[in-house]
């Protein structure tokens, strides 16, 4: 068997592949009847992706570009929209400016929903793209995802993983009418 063999289809990344697509599949299916359990589950699957993507190995890609995302602003939306319904009031957070973003000592009105949506943005373009079973993709994928891990939606991951930590921990449901 080959390098490249090995790679994709070690217990490292079969176990990335399997955390991103239960996360992705969860968000796809949500329902709007528990915002306790939302928080609950999004607190474990959150963890259970950003434990296994640290073990992944980084390597240098094969190819020059892997193809187009395969997330639709629809899709995103969908997801974007699910989330922040369940989540209400409690969806807002407060976050420092980015270096790009105003000035940088300004704190910033942020939504958990944007946050979770565009890390499933991420997973759901790497696992369709991993999916497709040819080794040489399959290796460029888990590239580029480590790659955008350490760019921007590992930052997006624990910025969410944060608040609803918080939101765990106090107990709160957000479906609950005060």
């Amino acid at each position: 068997m080959s390098d490249l063999h090995n790679y994709v289809y070690s217990s490292e990344m079969v176990e990335f592949v399997s955390r991103s697509n239960a996360f992705c599949l969860y968000l796809e299916q949500l329902k709007e009847e528990d915002g306790k359990g939302f928080i609950e589950d999004s607190v474990k699957h959150l963890s259970g992706v950003y434990s296994t993507v640290v073990n992944l190995e980084t390597r240098e890609p094969i190819y020059d570009a892997l193809g187009d995302p395969t997330v639709s602003e629809q899709d995103w939306s969908r997801v974007y929209q699910g989330i922040s319904v369940l989540l209400g009031a409690h969806n807002d957070i407060l976050r420092q400016a980015e270096d790009d973003e105003f000035d940088r000592a300004e704190l910033v009105t942020h939504t958990i929903s944007e946050d979770m949506a565009d890390v499933y943005q991420e997973l759901r373009d790497f696992s369709t793209t991993y999916s497709r079973g040819l080794e040489e993709l399959m290796h460029d994928a888990a590239w580029e995802v480590k790659e955008r891990f350490a760019e921007h939606w590992g930052k997006k991951l624990l910025r969410s993983l944060m608040a609803l930590h918080e939101l765990y921990i106090q107990g709160i449901d957000p479906t609950e009418k005060e």
